[in-house]
């Protein structure tokens, strides 16, 4: 293991809003070093919510087999929209005469209606709101991960329905994989991830955020200051997005810092972009960061192999 004196004294750089940063503030903190944030994308509902309309009505109707979950912030638009058209799946007792659990979920998901989820994050995301997670990768927690894992004998097959709420930048890969087995699935976005801030009537943000757990930047203070605001030694990437976002901002990539990717989507995207990632996570986890990060000072080779998702939301 490495020593957690490695990062003594040393500060990141956290592309993310205040509401997703807490974890991985509070991690780098007990390693002894400090954090910055500054948001760069977030995400918002899209205009026209007529596609996960339809899905959360089907959905509470029993229309659907399984619920694909591939992302914390698609729990948040189900529960926003789920609220908003007032198809709930909470009660004081027992069950809704629809038989939805009396979960506190919001997410109105019958009982016979099984759950999956890509990675970690998702699965907390899912349990906090009161669904039972059936199934969830073990090892590659990517859509890629979640069609090779699933065994043969419980995933959806031919006559299965789908339901697939994900992001506007979402690729295929899963819901081909969902054709290709057979089953019918029901894709429809279910958010729209944007440069910072978003549309404030359509922004998803937990409903449990605290204030900011680090000192807020500006973008505009990247742009004056070669990418990174001073005594800076690590920007964090978590994904390829915020890769794309930040390079925008501040054109060729700075090379006083070291860049910390998530997964290799994310590490990819920065060697596109001519800036070789000094650390890849091996887990898409507060702690894969900060380990991915010690490693990096002390030996520039990455700790082991990379994680294959970028979903740490």
């Amino acid at each position: 293991m490495p020593d957690r004196r490695w990062l003594a004294g040393r500060s990141a750089l956290l592309l993310r809003s205040a509401d997703r940063s807490a974890p991985t503030v509070a991690e780098l903190a007990a390693r002894g070093a400090t954090t910055l944030l500054c948001p760069l994308i977030d995400f918002e509902l899209p205009e026209d919510t007529t596609g996960i309309d339809d899905g959360i009505r089907r959905l509470a109707d029993g229309g659907f087999d399984w619920l694909l979950l591939t992302s914390r912030t698609t729990v948040l638009a189900l529960q926003q929209r789920s609220a908003a058209l007032g198809v709930v799946g909470a009660g004081s007792a027992g069950r809704e005469p629809s038989g939805i659990p009396a979960t506190g979920s919001g997410i109105p998901v019958p009982e016979p209606t099984r759950i999956a989820v890509v990675g970690e994050a998702t699965a907390r995301a899912a349990t906090a709101a009161g669904l039972p997670v059936e199934f969830a990768p073990e090892t590659d927690h990517s859509a890629r991960g979640m069609l090779a894992e699933w065994p043969a004998i419980s995933r959806p097959g031919p006559g299965s329905t789908v339901f697939m709420p994900q992001a506007d930048i979402a690729s295929s890969t899963l819901a081909d994989g969902m054709r290709h087995w057979g089953a019918d699935a029901f894709v429809v976005t279910a958010y729209r991830t944007v440069d910072a801030p978003a549309e404030p009537s359509r922004r998803l943000r937990a409903p449990e955020a605290e204030p900011a757990p680090a000192p807020l930047v500006e973008p505009a203070v990247l742009t004056r200051n070669g990418g990174v605001p001073e005594s800076v030694d690590a920007v964090f990437f978590t994904s390829p997005s915020i890769v794309r976002r930040y390079l925008a901002l501040v054109g060729t990539p700075p090379d006083t810092v070291a860049a910390i990717a998530i997964g290799d989507s994310t590490a990819e995207e920065l060697r596109r972009n001519g800036w070789e990632p000094a650390a890849i996570a091996s887990t898409p986890t507060p702690a894969g960061l900060a380990d991915a990060w010690e490693f990096a000072v002390h030996d520039p080779s990455p700790p082991g192999e990379p994680a294959t998702t970028d979903h740490p939301d």
